[in-house]
């Protein structure tokens, strides 16, 4: 970088003439500066019985940056973004485990060029680098070096244009000591190919391949993945208004390393209109998933139709039937359909809703005892319920949960397994996590896992779910809700308990302007989890003033469930929040966020967080001073964090 550097600064006094007009081959903007300091304390206190540690850490950050923009020779021949920066940053620790000073140098970039933007073919350039320290309970700040480079063709010629990309990118994370248990690294280079062709107005084709190479390392563990995926996909327009379509899908994932599986997944959807508010679709599709040695192939074909009464009344049908090979002589046989109604009515008390839908399954699998294995499970985390897995009979040492991108969750740390009549259920929500990604609520994960097969058992499965709401003109709304699963299962190994339920839900909410109120009302009858659910909650955000907004929320609910899995559950939370801009250079903000959980099981589980801002601005001065103060207590630990901040920033 620093011989470019110096190139550029060579070659910047060399003229060259475009469209008869005399500039420098290279030009750039104005250089912009911002010159920003960081002072970051962190205390922490833990009582667990009569042991007690404390820790506290100290964080100094001096960075330096320089940015500017730019072209050369011209704006459509090549432009560019570049910013560097430099510094230093200083971290000390004082707990019961370790003490000391460490220092080290901030290195960060962001580079991005542009050639030939306005041409049939162009290319681009962007090159990353990010250094930081993380403040964590009771241990170091985390080091966290983010880096990554790209490289982008793009090739626009008009039947068949095509993207080749590649990039690299490397995370890197450590504590204050190198081989600290904290210690994380994933290292990871993607090429990836796209091309798009029509054949005509009706017919447009579309494929990409991407290689992945990733390593994930963690102290202890080495996990080492290379992933080919091939996509493509084709629709075709047909019929004499072309209201008739036609996809096909072609997909093929190969993974090696730690995790070998092979997923090959053909597929065929047709749409037909046969009148402006009458459809009919067809599936057929085609899975051959295999890891190690254990192998599922599968062929599904599906049809239904779709028929709109006027805007009112949408009813579907659909009906399906599916043979799987699981290996080892196991097959699966499955049939079934589902009907489903969705009533939208406006009347004179304002709007009614309505969804009702039925399905049956019939499974049928024979065979001798093996394993089948799931890839890509989809599931939600949660903060209260566990989440439950599809499959019973789960080898847990097969079980990996990650993010879509391949990053792997700890278990411990991350999450935690428990089970119950043959069924796994992930805690989602840890506290104290050490190492960063944890859980939030809300966030999507996937899961992949082996699971034993019974050598033989039928299964059927009959689910009925309504749900209906009156939203009235004066804000009030009125809902109910029913779900009800009937299951019917023998087994010539053992007794199968069967998952049914019978669930109803009744709720009153009301809105107006800022405020929201909710009462709902849930009991569900089953045969694993029974659940009485009672929950109130309201929220309301206002203007203060021209300049001072406030927010409000306060919720509770009360879980009780009963055997097998006996235990109740209140949680209460309370969230406020006020922003004010006190003058033009002075805003202020607080956030008070409270949750008070008593389990009979695992106790109580009490926090709050408390977060202080004061951010000041002037011209090309930002300066910010805040506070974080952190209580939490859980069974027989008890936690107590301060984190003190002030970060300057000067632009120049």
């Amino acid at each position: 970088m620093l011989c470019g550097g110096l190139s550029l600064i060579i070659l910047a006094g060399c003229g060259v003439t475009v469209r008869d007009q005399k500039r420098p081959l290279i030009r750039h903007d104005k250089i912009r500066g911002e010159i920003e300091g960081v002072v970051e304390h962190r205390t922490d206190k833990q009582e667990s019985g009569p042991e007690k540690r404390e820790s506290k850490s100290n964080v100094f950050e001096e960075r330096l940056r320089l940015a500017t923009t730019g072209d050369v020779y011209h704006p459509d021949f090549l432009n560019y973004d570049l910013m560097v920066g430099a510094g230093l940053a200083q971290q000390n620790i004082e707990s019961d485990d370790l003490s000391g000073w460490s220092t080290g140098t901030l290195s960060e970039y962001q580079v991005s060029a542009q050639i030939l933007r306005t041409k049939p073919y162009s290319g681009t350039v962007n090159a990353s680098k990010t250094q930081d320290l993380i403040p964590r309970q009771f241990l170091s700040p985390l080091w966290a070096d983010n880096q990554s480079e790209s490289a982008t063709v793009i090739l626009k010629p008009e039947a068949w244009p095509m993207m080749f990309q590649y990039s690299d990118s490397k995370i890197d994370q450590e504590g204050f000591q190198h081989f600290a248990p904290d210690f994380f690294s994933r290292d990871e280079q993607q090429f990836r190919y796209s091309v798009d062709h029509d054949f005509s107005k009706f017919s447009h084709m579309h494929f990409d391949f991407d290689h992945t190479d990733a390593t994930q390392e963690t102290v202890g563990a080495v996990l080492d993945t290379d992933t080919n995926a091939y996509n493509f996909s084709h629709d075709f327009l047909f019929g004499p208004d072309e209201q008739h379509r036609l996809d096909s899908l072609f997909s093929y994932i190969d993974q090696g390393g730690s995790f070998d599986y092979q997923d090959l997944r053909l597929q065929e959807r047709l749409k037909l209109q046969h009148t402006p508010n009458f459809f009919s679709r067809y599936d057929l599709q085609y899975d051959d998933l295999e890891r190690d040695t254990l192998s599922n192939q599968q062929l599904r074909g599906q049809a239904g139709i779709e028929h709109h009464l006027f805007e009112s009344l949408v009813t579907n049908a659909d009906a399906f039937v599916s043979q799987t090979e699981l290996g080892s002589d196991e097959n699966l046989f499955q049939y079934g359909g589902i009907f489903g109604l969705n009533y939208r009515k406006t009347n004179p008390w304002g709007l009614l809703l309505s969804n009702y839908d039925a399905s049956y399954t019939r499974s049928d699998q024979t065979g001798g005892a093996g394993k089948g294995v799931v890839v890509g499970e989809a599931h939600t985390a949660t903060d209260v319920v566990p989440v439950e897995l599809n499959r019973t009979n789960i080898d847990l040492s097969t079980l990996r949960v990650r993010t879509a991108s391949g990053l792997l969750y700890q278990p411990g740390d991350d999450y935690l397994i428990s089970q119950q009549n043959g069924r796994v259920f992930l805690t989602t929500f840890v506290v104290g996590g050490a190492i960063p990604p944890n859980f939030t609520r809300g966030q999507d994960f996937l899961v992949d896992y082996e699971f034993f097969v019974d050598p033989e058992r039928q299964e059927d499965t009959f689910r009925q779910n309504f749900t209906i709401r009156e939203r009235f003109k004066n804000g009030i709304s009125v809902y109910y809700g029913l779900r009800q699963q009937q299951q019917d299962i023998t087994s010539n190994v053992a007794e199968v308990i069967a998952d049914e339920y019978l669930a109803h839900t009744v709720g009153i909410d009301y809105t107006n302007n800022g405020l929201f109120l909710v009462a709902e009302y849930y009991i569900e009858d089953s045969t694993l989890i029974p659940t009485i659910s009672k929950k109130l909650e309201g929220r309301y955000r206002w203007m203060i003033g021209p300049a001072t907004t406030a927010s409000l929320g306060v919720g509770n609910q009360w879980l009780d469930f009963s055997e097998p899995d006996a235990r109740q559950v209140q949680l209460f939370e309370t969230t406020g929040e006020i922003f004010s801009r006190l003058t033009d250079n002075y805003s202020i903000s607080s956030t008070v966020n409270y949750r008070h959980e008593q389990d009979t099981r695992f106790g109580t589980t009490r926090g709050f967080q408390i977060d202080n801002k004061l951010e000041y601005q002037y011209r090309q001065v930002t300066a910010t001073i805040g506070a974080e103060l952190n209580f939490l207590e859980r069974r027989d630990d008890r936690i107590d964090g301060i984190f003190l901040y002030i970060r300057a920033l000067r632009r120049f």
